[in-house]
């Protein structure tokens, strides 16, 4: 089977994936992607990694795609039944909620233990000390709104029933009055939703002015969700607490985006999913993934494009 790899390993990575495949012809790919496809893609069954979504329609072999990643937003417009056959797409659909949640909590204890500040106070050799003490918070008894229900959210759910939390969950069936109404009561407002047209643009004027003084708003979704716009004036005159965005609408960021010298915001720049054993971890759960594709057992995460999950 001809199976084409198009993530970025290091020299021992791939030496794992040949070894486990030994049976198979695999082709990785050491160009930078673009719109004409790989010459070697193109006589592949099967796909480890995010190819151009232009690719597939090029193709009269593929079958199936495991992608590297839980976000597949490239692919959502990807017609099936196209050439005469399905194509399948799967992600890694819970794969990073453990890392993305802990990066969750860095975000708010940074806020409420001053970490943030006391981080560009070293920089400055600025002593400030007791001042400060009557400014920290804890996350004890504090209330939250989680917008998802996915693997994200929950394991932060898990997290804050150590501190006593209320916390309660947006979805797709609530209603807009029941949103903005939570939205008024909560201190931490943590979003974790897929990229899909309800999404886009969620957090609009009217879903911001909803944030009281003291809300942290916490995105770890899309980066389309957001009115970065309006959230940055927020932030200027210090409507709100502060806001942690792992993903934004331009990534990376050019250097004269306003998000950079933005006050009260913590930008972890999309690697909230990132942790040392990362390629690795991917690269075993293709390897189970293919093997339920070889005995034709049900693909794990295949996704639904039409849905957007």
């Amino acid at each position: 089977m001809n199976i084409y790899i198009a993530c970025e390993l290091n020299y021992l990575e791939k030496k794992i994936i040949k070894k486990n495949l030994k049976r198979h012809n695999l082709y990785f790919s050491n160009l930078r992607f673009k719109k004409i496809a790989d010459k070697n893609f193109l006589k592949c069954e099967i796909v480890f990694g995010n190819i151009p979504s232009d690719w597939i329609k090029q193709s009269s072999k593929i079958k199936w795609i495991q992608l590297e990643s839980t976000g597949f937003g490239e692919y959502s417009n990807v017609k099936k039944n196209f050439l005469n056959k399905d194509v399948i797409i799967s992600n890694l659909k819970s794969f990073f909620a453990h890392q993305v949640a802990q990066t969750v909590m860095a975000g708010i204890f940074s806020f409420y233990r001053g970490l943030d500040s006391f981080t560009l106070l070293k920089k400055e050799k600025k002593w400030i000390g007791d001042p400060i003490r009557a400014k920290l918070e804890i996350l004890n008894d504090k209330n939250i709104l989680f917008f998802g229900k996915g693997s994200i959210n929950r394991e932060i759910a898990k997290y804050i029933k150590l501190f006593n939390c209320k916390y309660s969950f947006i979805d797709s069936n609530s209603k807009k009055s029941f949103i903005i109404k939570k939205l008024k009561k909560a201190e931490i407002v943590i979003c974790a939703l897929p990229g899909t047209l309800k999404t886009k643009m969620l957090f609009n004027k009217e879903l911001i002015n909803s944030l009281s003084k003291q809300s942290i708003l916490i995105n770890v979704g899309r980066g389309n969700l957001i009115n970065e716009k309006y959230l940055i004036k927020k932030l200027k005159n210090n409507l709100i607490k502060g806001a942690v965005l792992d993903v934004t609408a331009e990534e990376p960021l050019r250097k004269n985006n306003i998000l950079w010298s933005c006050p009260n915001l913590i930008l972890t720049q999309h690697t909230g999913g990132g942790y040392k054993n990362e390629m690795m971890d991917k690269i075993n759960f293709f390897l189970n993934n293919f093997q339920n594709y070889l005995k034709n057992s049900k693909v794990l995460n295949k996704i639904n494009p039409k849905k957007g999950y």
